[in-house]
């Protein structure tokens, strides 16, 4: 399957919405959409911090995956 990610102006946003639903092929993942509505809301401080909260999160993923080794306490201390 493939995402599209598009640009709509706000006054258009729910009469799309409501057309592209009408597509039974089609999937809307509404939590994303909610987090990526509340993401752009953010002002660049907080911004910044969430990106680096969910680059964290990608990595407890991968490590989890075992894609990535993990590091102990003591290796994550020493680079303090």
């Amino acid at each position: 399957m493939k995402q599209l990610v598009l640009n709509i102006p706000e006054s258009e946003y729910r009469f799309f919405i409501k057309v592209i639903k009408n597509f039974p092929f089609v999937e809307i993942d509404e939590k994303k959409n909610k987090l990526l509505e509340l993401e752009a809301k953010l002002p660049p401080a907080k911004s910044k911090i969430w990106g680096s909260i969910r680059e964290g999160l990608k990595e407890v993923e991968l490590i989890e995956q075992g894609k990535i080794k993990s590091k102990s306490a003591k290796e994550f201390l020493n680079e303090l």
